[in-house]
This record gives structure tokens, C-alpha cells and sequence, in this order.
């Protein structure tokens, strides 16, 4: 077996990951998002997401070939409406932006990073030199690391409860300076790559923490334990998570003896998306308060001034 290539159980897992992040993180990602007034989610709660993620999950079941990259490319399409959603965001006249802003405008545009290159993947194309597994693997990163942990990130530091946290706010700049700068070392230099990743363990440690202390200040002031437990599950999560990511960083620039990718895919990748990125949205989906009636609990949390700020309603 090539060494890049994955072992069978880590492609399986890979799969699950694409499945997990397309069909249930990027969906839940949206309903936080809209309810936030961070950017205009068309429709968050429309079954276009889910079905469109869900086919992306079906092609990685198919060989590659032409009925592979047909199920691949409705997902490339809602990604590019939400690359556009990020463009209108941004450019919205007299709205004041800061670094969660811009962590949620990278979180909607690397998705669509991640679902061309699924589509490359499955026409069995290459892509900047890159083919085979190291691209399918682009899909997994850029749903979670991309999409989720800015997201997560982003989100975190608007929150009102956090108030001005220097914590959150250097988490959610960290982390997606982090995520563009790892992006940018795939096509530069490992050594570029172990700096990307020092600063997204930096900017995730950061985020993750933050997050956590502001769930347990609303624990404490009658907010839901459970919101805290998660964020204290995500916080531990990036530990391992990260430590795990600069462990290969540092082996492939020194040589130094590390995980191979498909053990990668099994510790690494697996905490980072059930533990961290997960572990995140179920905590600010809990902050957001408990369904009243029929109205989603994301969505009713009220927009605040100027595009508005994250609102707990616990």
C-alpha cells in the first residue's frame, strides 16, 4: 500500500466523517449561524441541506466515475450558495465587522474548498498535484476544521454573554488564520504546514476554552448544565485533538517517527469532529435555550442591532 494511502477501516471512517459533517454538522452549523444574524442563511432549515450532504455521502459509496460525480455535485452547488451568502454578508453597507466576522465568512467559504474537491475526487481528477486519498481527505478537513471549528469559533466570541473576551476573540482569529495558513501550506511547504498548525492549536485551545467558561458563568447564573458539559467535552477534545495534529506536523518536517494517516484518521480526526466540533455546536445550540411551541430554539433567539449578536434565552 502506497504510504498515503488510507487502510480500509480509515477509508470507512473518512466516509462516516463526510456523512457526519455534511449531513447533520453543516445543517446545524446553518440554524447557529441564522439565528446568530452573523450572515443571511437562505432557508437554514430547508431539507435541501441534509439531502444535498447526504448524496455527497452516497458518491463516496459509488466507484468513481460519472454517477459518483453527479451525486458529488448538488453539495458543490448549496456550498457555493453559501460562499455567496458569505460574500453578501461581508459586503453589507454600513455594518461594522470584526474577527468573528471574518471567522464566519472563511467557515462558509472553505466548504466549498472541501466540496470541489470531492468532486475532484470522485472524476478521479488531481487538483494542484494532489489526488487520490490526500484530496479526499480535503473534505473532512474543510468540514470541520474549516467550517465547524470557525464556525464555532466565530460564534463563540459574538456571543453577548461573552461580552469583550479577549479569550474568544483571540480563539476565533487564531483559528481561522490557523485553518487558512494550514490551507496554504498544503501547496507550500511542510514547514509552512507545522506553522499553520501551531496557530490553529493555539487559536482552537483558545476557542474551546473560552467557550467553556462562558457556558459554566451561564450555568452558574441558571443556564443549562448540560451546555457546559459539552463545551468542557470540546475543550478536553482539542487537547488531544491538536496535540495528535502537531505531533504530525513536527514528524513530517523533522522525521521524527509519528502516526500514519490512517491512524490519523482514527484519533485525531474522529476526536476533532464527535468531540470539538460537535461537542461546540451542541453546546451553543443548548445556550440558545429549549424549543418553545414549534419554533426551532436556534432560530428563536432574536437577531440583536446592526445584523445582531449571539442571544442566549436561557
Amino acid at each position: 500500500m502506497p504510504p498515503d494511502a488510507l487502510a480500509p477501516a480509515a477509508l470507512a471512517g473518512v466516509r462516516a466523517a463526510v456523512a457526519l459533517g455534511a449531513v447533520v454538522v453543516l445543517p446545524l452549523g446553518l440554524r447557529l449561524l441564522a439565528a446568530s444574524g452573523a450572515a443571511p442563511v437562505p432557508r437554514p432549515r430547508s431539507t435541501a441541506w441534509p439531502l444535498a450532504g447526504a448524496a455527497a455521502a452516497l458518491a463516496l459509496l459509488l466507484p468513481r466515475g460519472p454517477a459518483a460525480v453527479a451525486l458529488a455535485v448538488p453539495f458543490a452547488v448549496v456550498t457555493g450558495v453559501l460562499l455567496l451568502t458569505a460574500a453578501r454578508a461581508w459586503t453589507v453597507p454600513g455594518r461594522a465587522r470584526g474577527v468573528p466576522d471574518i471567522a464566519v465568512a472563511v467557515a462558509l467559504g472553505v466548504t466549498t474548498v472541501g466540496a470541489l474537491a470531492l468532486v475532484a475526487d470522485r472524476a478521479g481528477a488531481s487538483v494542484l498535484g494532489f489526488d487520490g486519498d490526500i484530496l479526499l481527505l480535503t473534505v473532512p478537513h474543510m468540514l470541520f476544521a474549516g467550517f465547524g471549528a470557525c464556525l464555532a469559533a466565530g460564534l463563540a466570541a459574538r456571543a453577548r454573554s461573552a461580552g469583550p473576551d479577549t479569550l474568544a476573540r483571540v480563539g476565533a482569529g487564531g483559528t481561522t488564520l490557523g485553518v487558512l495558513t494550514v490551507l496554504a501550506g498544503y501547496l507550500v511547504s511542510d514547514e509552512a504546514e507545522l506553522v499553520g498548525t501551531v496557530v490553529l492549536t493555539a487559536g482552537i485551545w483558545c476557542a474551546t476554552a473560552a467557550a467553556w467558561r462562558a457556558a459554566r458563568r451561564d450555568a452558574v447564573g441558571g443556564g443549562r448544565p448540560a451546555a457546559a458539559a459539552w463545551a468542557g467535552a470540546a475543550a478536553l477534545g482539542s487537547v488531544v485533538a491538536m496535540l495528535l495534529a502537531l505531533w504530525w506536523a513536527w514528524g513530517e518536517v523533522s522525521g521524527v517517527a509519528h502516526l500514519d494517516l490512517s491512524w490519523m484518521v482514527a484519533t485525531h480526526g474522529a476526536v476533532n469532529a464527535l468531540a470539538v466540533v460537535l461537542g461546540s455546536f451542541v453546546a451553543l445550540r443548548l445556550r440558545a435555550g429549549a424549543p418553545r411551541g414549534d419554533q426551532d430554539p436556534v432560530e428563536a433567539a432574536p437577531a440583536g442591532p446592526g445584523g445582531g449578536t449571539w442571544r442566549s434565552t436561557t
